[in-house]
């Protein structure tokens, strides 16, 4: 499907157009005068089940023809290979463990926290974990952030991040985030050993979340991968897109 190549590929598409009927007449383009089985090879990768029913439904609408293989980026770990690997712990219980912990600290030094507030703390403590472990962020890089000029609240602070240090050692917490972290690097892992046969196509990501970055530099990287970005604004001066990498004025 595609010519062999050092460089990564990178197709993208500009803001306003149909992404998915876009996409399949980009696909029918490159697979012209291939035979009917060649869009079965193809591995399709999406990231909104939205997105995978309206390519699903413009398939149907016909002609007849085999389809590629449509698969969401969250539902990778659930093929037969990746089974192994342990299921996420459900988001109640996550909490309520979340909450007996802040309940004990709070008991154990009453000035931290009003009693009232146990839920609301458990809860901002499942975002944090839920963003490190999606980020590979680990419970050290947390603790030698430099925040010297909020030194007070950063003390207080640090008492309920040894809350997260006591249950991220727990495997039986591993939350959705985790779980799809470890999924992606299995993947990458498999792909490095034995790259796929056909098309990879990672379709509809920004990469703004660094599991699916991960993924996507991976995929880019295969000897039949490619990625499709969304949005993409074709006609943005060079000195805007240098600009970008600038964290605080980026966005």
């Amino acid at each position: 499907m595609f010519d062999l190549s050092p460089d990564p590929r990178v197709f993208a598409l500009p803001p306003g157009a149909d992404f998915p009927a876009e996409l399949i007449a980009g696909l029918e383009a490159r697979l012209a005068g291939q035979p009917p089985e060649a869009l079965a090879r193809v591995h399709l990768i999406v990231n909104t089940r939205r997105m995978a029913r309206r390519i699903r439904d413009l398939y149907d609408a016909g002609p007849p023809r085999l389809l590629p293989r449509i698969s969401l980026l969250t539902d990778l770990g659930d093929s037969w290979a990746l089974g192994a690997l342990p299921s996420a712990a459900p988001p109640l219980r996550r909490r309520l463990q979340l909450a007996q912990l802040v309940a004990r600290l709070i008991e154990a030094q009453p000035d931290l926290a009003a009693r009232a507030s146990t839920y609301d703390l458990a809860d901002s403590l499942a975002e944090l974990i839920d963003e490190m472990q999606g980020e590979g962020v680990s419970h050290e890089a947390l603790l030698d952030l430099d925040v010297s000029d909020l030194s007070g609240h950063w003390a207080r602070a640090q008492q309920f991040f040894t809350i997260i240090e006591d249950f991220l050692a727990d495997p039986d917490t591993l939350d959705a985030q985790a779980r799809q972290r470890r999924v992606v690097e299995r993947l990458i892992a498999d792909w490095e050993r034995v790259p796929p046969e056909g098309p990879v196509i990672l379709a509809g990501s920004t990469g703004s979340r660094g599991t699916t970055l991960m993924l996507m530099q991976a995929v880019a990287r295969l000897p039949q991968g490619a990625l499709v970005l969304p949005g993409f604004d074709f006609d943005l001066p060079g000195e805007v897109w240098d600009g970008l990498d600038r964290a605080l004025t980026g966005e």
